[in-house]
């Protein structure tokens, strides 16, 4: 699970999607799209469009959402320099050797 966060991570940062494109494909990656196509395009059209609306490098904090108690669930948000709100949200649940990839749109 590390690795598979990690290079999510270093995809988001670097604006590289199909560096992670092996690892969205492996069994114990699901998303909440119907299929991992759809998301994966979904997923790089929200990542292009924030790195085209960020001012400097975007960088990540993970947070405990707010409007979900559910402890297995952490967001992956990705900031820049000036906006106050994270310009992508990746929403990570995990449990049973299992990790479920989620895009919050803004």
């Amino acid at each position: 699970m590390k690795k598979i966060k990690a290079q999510l991570i270093l995809s988001c940062i670097n604006n590289d999607l199909e560096s992670f494109l092996p690892f969205l494909m492996l069994a114990e990656v699901e998303t909440e799209a119907p299929n991992k196509k759809d998301f994966y395009q979904f997923f790089k059209g929200m990542l292009t469009h924030a790195h085209e609306s960020s001012e400097g490098e975007l960088t990540l904090k993970i947070e405990q959402p707010t409007w979900n108690t559910d402890e297995e669930v952490l967001n992956y948000n990705f900031y820049d320099n000036t906006h106050k709100h994270p310009l992508l949200s990746i929403v990570i649940k995990e449990n049973n050797n299992l990790i479920c990839l989620g895009i919050m749109p803004f």
